[in-house]
Order: structure tokens, then sequence, then C-alpha cells
């Protein structure tokens, strides 16, 4: 079924193709009921009171009624550490970041009324106390990651998808119903989903990257890169069934890797990327392989991860 023969030679590329084989032959009729699924939990998440709730009744409303308590509760343990004004602006930045889902936080989107450096410290308390996550800028040129991070660029996720999905008013027939057409918010759910998946592939504190080029005519952003042994992964993700390659192409230029991931709503597949790639006055062929995994299945990399790791011995 996969267009490309396995390479005995390559472990590495091996275990990337065991990662994907346990989605290649899902039935398409499966396939459709783990979307239903998926964007069950983009309505849900994975708070445990709200899964209780759900699985007990299976009644969003008693969901969103759980959702609303802990939104409460957060804002409410605000006031153990902030006093009158900076509680106000805690819990203007708490309600503003769901909004700010997979955009290079400015601070003047986070609340046009304070100071920047105020702003600043309200995120530093949150991302601290993991309500939010940084998703830090990376050169993505090597291991480790942190190393050429940026940390004065960086993107934001919070602390589940069912609570984005609250806080910014999402009703279940939207989502039930989702297309790029009829929620806006669908592309920041689907990045939020995945995001929130990639910060515990390491044990520890979540560290999440990802990788962004600005210019006047060359912008490029891959929404997330992690470390794949000593290999470099770029994470495209994608809240629907096709889309633009643009930037994972550029990264794969500059930093010569040899696989990508993307994760959208289509059947898993494996294929051989080729395209012409312009570089200063130069243009030559780049391939890459690509690996297209359903966002359901996102817990597949980790599993290639772990595996890479205990067959060559890396920690």
């Amino acid at each position: 079924m996969w267009p490309l023969r396995p390479d005995s030679a390559d472990p590495d590329l091996n275990h990337w193709r065991e990662a994907a084989a346990r989605f290649e032959t899902v039935p398409e009729s499966a396939h459709q009921r783990l979307l239903a699924r998926m964007r069950e939990y983009f309505y849900v998440g994975g708070m445990p009171e709200a899964v209780q709730v759900f699985l007990q009744s299976g009644s969003l409303s008693d969901v969103q009624d759980v959702q609303r308590s802990i939104a409460e509760t957060y804002q409410d343990d605000f006031s153990k550490y902030a006093q009158h004004s900076d509680l106000v602006r805690l819990r203007r930045v708490f309600a503003q970041i769901p909004r700010n889902i997979g955009r290079k936080i400015k601070y003047v989107n986070l609340s046009r009324e304070e100071r920047a450096r105020e702003i600043k410290a309200c995120v530093e308390l949150l991302n601290c106390s993991q309500i939010c996550h940084k998703v830090v800028a990376s050169h993505g040129s090597g291991v480790p990651l942190a190393a050429e991070s940026d940390d004065e660029a960086y993107k934001l996720i919070f602390m589940d998808v069912g609570m984005v999905n609250f806080l910014c008013g999402g009703r279940w027939n939207d989502i039930s119903e989702a297309s790029a057409q009829i929620l806006v918010n669908e592309g920041p759910l689907a990045e939020q989903f995945v995001g929130q998946h990639l910060a515990y592939l390491e044990d520890g504190k979540p560290q999440l990257h990802y990788w962004i080029r600005e210019g006047r005519a060359n912008n490029a952003e891959v929404d997330y890169v992690v470390a794949m042994g000593a290999r470099i992964l770029p994470i495209e993700v994608k809240a629907g069934a096709g889309g633009s390659l643009k930037s994972l192409q550029q990264f794969i230029l500059e930093k010569k890797v040899r696989q990508a991931v993307r994760f959208d709503l289509n059947p898993s597949s494996r294929v051989t990327v080729a395209y012409r790639a312009r570089s200063d006055q130069t243009s030559s062929e780049v391939t890459f392989e690509l690996l297209s995994l359903p966002l359901y299945a996102v817990e597949a990399l980790p599993m290639a991860t772990s595996q890479h790791r205990c067959e060559t011995g890396i920690t």
C-alpha cells in the first residue's frame, strides 16, 4: 500500500514506518467515526471532571457547566497571587490566551490597556502555573532545540482544548459541523489539540518549539518542531483535508532534514515529496518523506520517538 519500499539499511526510517502502520488499514467508516470522536474531544476536552460528567450523563450542557466552574475556580484563585489592579489584568490575559492560539504573541493583542512588561509578567505567571504553555521559536538546526531558541518569540497553547473552546464561546453545532468556512478558529483548535499532546513527549515540564522566518517577502512558519533522537522533525497541523506545504518545504530546504509530519483530517499516507527550490541564484531539487497522519493519531508520534530511543540507546 505504501508508495515507498522499506529501507532495511535505515532503522530510523523503519521505526518511522512502523509508527504509521497501525493506521494504514483503518477502514473509511472507522476513520469517520474516529474523526467524530475527535470533534467531541475538541468540545469536551480532557479535564477529568468534564470527561467524567460527559461519560456519566452524555450531556454537553453539563460539560459546559463544569468548564464554567473550572474557569471561575482558576480566576478566583488568582486573588491569592495578585492585588486588585493586577487581578483584573491577570483575568483579562487568562481570557485572551485562548483567542490567540497559533499566533506569535504580541502583548498588545492580549491587552491594549496595559504596558507590555505588565502583560509579560502575567503570561510568565500563567506559564509557570501550567495554565498555558509556551511554544518557543527555535532555529531548528540541531538538538537540543532549546539551545537555539529565541525566548522573546513564542506562541501559546492553553491547558486544554475543551477549555479553549469554552472560553471562545464555541457551541457544539459549530464543532460538529466544522469546516473552514463556518468555524473560524478550527485551525487554532487543531493546533491546540496537537500541541497539548506533544507537550508531554518528554518527562517533566513541557517544552515546545516551532520555527519561524520573518521577512518582507519570504515569511514562513512551521507549527511545531520536535527532536526525534538526534534528528529534527518538522510538524504541520491542518484543520482540514488540504493545505499548502510551502513553509514545510522551506524548512526542509534550509535544514536539510529527511522527514516531515503533517496532521490533518485525511487517512494516513506516506509519500516522497519532490520539488524545485530556489536558494540565492541557484535552483535545486529537494526531496523528503512526508508522513500524513489523521489528527486523532497524534499519539503515534511519541511511540515512534520511544522506539527510536530504545533501539539506538539515546536517552
